[in-house]
């Protein structure tokens, strides 16, 4: 074992037990009413900060920080950013505009703007400035991921028939439970093929800019609604969508992003993507029940706190735990706090590129390979 997958093992054993601890002290009814649909926003920030805006405007290597400065104080002031910055646009949403419950609507409407947020992050790479500053990328990602997806609830949900419709909410195409398994779904294949990520973009990279994106826009979305309406035919909905596609979503961001394809980035796509989905599958099927073990005095105190059950059933705990806590704590952690006490993310790899050393750890890749 190397000593970056060591130190990368300890540092997710100790996010998982953190995590834990937070989903169990802190009050469920504030946790699951409150934090649970806000933290949607926390994700969309801390990829437009985190990987979109390169750490503008705090951390390395679009913010101000430079060597000799405090970590620590970097880390925490950036923080502060972040979840200001959460916090306002959360208030936003509920109370000017789209101005919804943010329990349960919330969940619906923070959903698809965590799907947009990956697209545009990991499919498009941040198309067509990438290459600018962290400034113009950060400004730039929040117009287009909030003006798609103002344009994708106008149009594509619809809470007809729900105890909790209102005649202001919008009257779209598809049911918003129908639509929310969906969407979890098209995540998943976003996560699989995205750059950075388990397959890279490959094949779709070749074909260019910006034929590659539209295609690979096109292939996730449908394999998205085929993994939700197949399985809806074996599994139970929340089981489907929170605690396979939701594991399957949190075990590629791990594995690329935490522990940096180890052991496949000495190989080249495909054979790389391939050698990872392995990985993430094999991960997959350790944690459900995993997680069916640790979370289960989670359900119980769901139960005692009253907090509605459904949605809050297993699965959909195992979801929240695995990409609204240990991933947005991992996460936040190896892009803002420099990954402290182990050796920062270094700089990314290609889907045709070999690191020189095998413990390389990788960042997520905000570029189209061309």
């Amino acid at each position: 074992m190397n000593k970056a997958f060591r130190d990368n093992l300890i540092l997710f054993v100790l996010t998982m037990i953190i995590g834990w601890l937070i989903m169990y002290l802190v009050p469920a009814k504030m946790f699951f009413l409150t934090y649970a649909p806000a933290s949607f926003v926390l994700l969309f920030w801390l990829l437009i900060l985190g990987v979109n805006g390169r750490g503008w405007p705090v951390t390395p290597p679009e913010g101000f920080w430079k060597p000799g400065m405090n970590k620590a104080g970097t880390g925490l002031l950036m923080t502060v950013v972040w979840v200001v910055l959460a916090i306002f646009l959360t208030l936003f949403f509920t109370n000017i505009w789209p101005a919804f419950p943010l329990f349960p609507v919330g969940i619906y409407f923070g959903a698809m703007l965590f799907m947009t947020t990956l697209w545009y992050t990991f499919i498009w790479g941040a198309y067509p400035v990438a290459q600018k500053s962290g400034a113009v990328n950060v400004v730039f990602g929040f117009i287009i991921v909030l003006v798609i997806t103002s344009i994708l609830w106008l149009t594509m949900i619809n809470f007809h028939g729900m105890p909790f419709d209102q005649p202001s909410f919008p009257k779209g195409l598809l049911g918003a439970d129908y639509l929310l398994g969906m969407m979890i779904w098209t995540i998943a294949w976003i996560m699989i093929f995205g750059n950075g990520l388990s397959m890279q973009s490959y094949p779709f990279y070749k074909l260019g800019q910006p034929l590659g994106q539209i295609l690979l826009t096109v292939a996730v979305v449908i394999l998205g609604y085929l993994s939700w309406t197949v399985t809806l035919n074996f599994l139970s909905p929340s089981f489907s969508f929170g605690a396979v596609a939701g594991s399957i979503i949190g075990w590629v961001l791990f594995h690329s992003f935490i522990f940096g394809y180890h052991p496949n980035a000495k190989y080249i796509q495909p054979k790389r993507g391939i050698y990872n989905l392995i990985i993430v599958f094999i991960a997959v099927v350790i944690w459900i029940p995993l997680l069916k073990v640790i979370l289960a005095p989670m359900v119980a105190k769901v139960i005692v706190a009253g907090v509605p059950v459904p949605p809050f059933d297993i699965s959909v705990l195992s979801m929240l735990y695995t990409l609204h806590v240990v991933a947005i704590l991992a996460v936040g952690h190896s892009l803002f706090w420099f990954k402290m006490p182990c050796s920062p993310l270094g700089p990314p790899i290609g889907p045709e590129e070999i690191p020189p050393m095998e413990e390389t750890i990788l960042e997520p890749e905000v570029r189209i390979q061309g």
